[in-house]
């Protein structure tokens, strides 16, 4: 799939999918709180992250749509999404 062509519904965290803002690289082996600093930093770095996150979370509010998270880090992408824009918390 594109990059510029995706499901904003259908999001990814599993480590090696590169079509995915969301996902680290396959060598990834943090655990939760290093996927949160991981993913603050993408964010900063990022404008398709942000873009992506920042549509995520309009997604999120929106009546009778779920979102669709998979991969291992799916909690830590929900509690990203859940707290965007507000202000950051140290750790989970």
């Amino acid at each position: 799939m594109s990059r510029y062509v995706f499901n904003a519904y259908q999001l990814d965290t599993t480590p090696g999918n590169l079509s995915s803002p969301f996902s680290p690289s396959l060598d990834w082996t943090g655990d939760d709180n290093a996927y949160l600093l991981w993913l603050r930093e993408r964010f900063r770095s990022s404008p398709e992250v942000r873009e992506r996150l920042g549509l995520a979370h309009r997604a999120n509010r929106r009546p009778n749509q779920e979102l669709d998270i998979v991969g291992p880090y799916r909690q830590v992408l929900r509690y990203a999404i859940d707290n965007y824009g507000k202000a950051k918390q140290v750790s989970l």
